[in-house]
């Protein structure tokens, strides 16, 4: 039962991280911190398709 609360959190803070990375203004930033940014969204991403997989079955 803890694992799916640990789940249900992880996926709201990971859904929030991807949200705020998202809102970035990515106005005068040099294409390694694109770089940086865009790999960090990936991740999340990830790991938020993992959380669903493993909370709601897929």
């Amino acid at each position: 039962m803890t694992d799916k609360v640990q789940a249900k959190q992880d996926l709201e803070f990971c859904s929030t991280e991807l949200s705020k990375y998202q809102n970035l203004s990515r106005v005068g930033l040099r294409h390694s911190e694109l770089i940086a940014i865009d790999s960090v969204m990936i991740r999340l991403k990830e790991r938020i398709k993992n959380l669903r997989e493993a909370l709601y079955g897929a």
